[in-house]
């Protein structure tokens, strides 16, 4: 219910900026840049006062073996999330390891709380719908930046649904147990993004301009498994 919100309130605005020949300060491919950099401002200063906060409490707390195999099980769930956008990208090689990392880390490594599939020389295969869509040759679309999420674009505002349904945390049947779940991931999230954070603070006069080229630049990488775009 809340990706069906987020998707038709991404799209009332894009009708309405479409018809709004007023926003001439938007840079190319980023034509809800007005509004973006509002939910942007918006989501900085939420993250300031909450989610910020209840994430360095959780890292100063919790010890860094506990914290890295709470890590580990979100992985693990995403591997699996993995294994469908492999097959629909005909990656076979990467669907086998992927597969394989999930068998390994959920049945030996306790339903994941061990990776001890990255010391045997699995790799992840780490793709999601978006990338898929990409794949197939569907466009990034406009640049957007989502109440609470962060950046994103149109294809992967729709691959981010698409995603949700297979998403093994969401899939859990029991609400209070789904519920903590998720906010224990949104809260080992936020830990990971420290280091980032902490570059994005030192190298960046404009916060916006470089998360958003930082997220189109890494987004790009991954559909094309690292390599250059052909007109390059």
């Amino acid at each position: 219910m809340k990706s069906a919100a987020i998707l038709t309130l991404t799209a009332v605005a894009t009708l309405v900026l479409g018809g709004c020949a007023s926003f001439r300060s938007a840079a190319p491919g980023d034509p809800l840049e007005p509004i973006n950099r509002g939910i942007f401002s918006f989501n900085s200063t939420f993250d300031h006062y909450l989610f910020k906060p209840i994430a360095k409490g959780y890292d100063a707390a919790v010890p860094n073996p506990v914290k890295k195999g709470v890590s580990n099980v979100f992985q693990n769930a995403s591997d699996a999330q993995s294994i469908v956008s492999d097959a629909l990208q005909l990656k076979g090689a990467k669907m086998g390891d992927d597969l394989g990392r999930v068998m390994i880390n959920t049945t030996f490594g306790l339903g994941g709380i061990f990776d001890l599939a990255t010391p045997m020389g699995i790799e992840r295969g780490n793709e999601d719908l978006g990338q898929t869509l990409g794949y197939w040759g569907i466009g990034a679309g406009p640049y957007v930046v989502i109440p609470f999420l962060g950046p994103s674009s149109a294809r992967d505002l729709v691959g981010r649904y698409g995603d949700g349904k297979i998403d093994p945390v969401a899939l859990v049947s029991s609400v209070p147990v789904r519920n903590s779940l998720m906010g224990a991931r949104v809260v080992d999230t936020r830990v990971s993004l420290f280091p980032a954070e902490a570059l994005m603070n030192q190298a960046a006069l404009d916060r916006y301009t470089f998360m958003r080229s930082a997220y189109l630049q890494r987004r790009q990488s991954l559909v094309l498994d690292g390599k250059r775009p052909k007109e390059e």
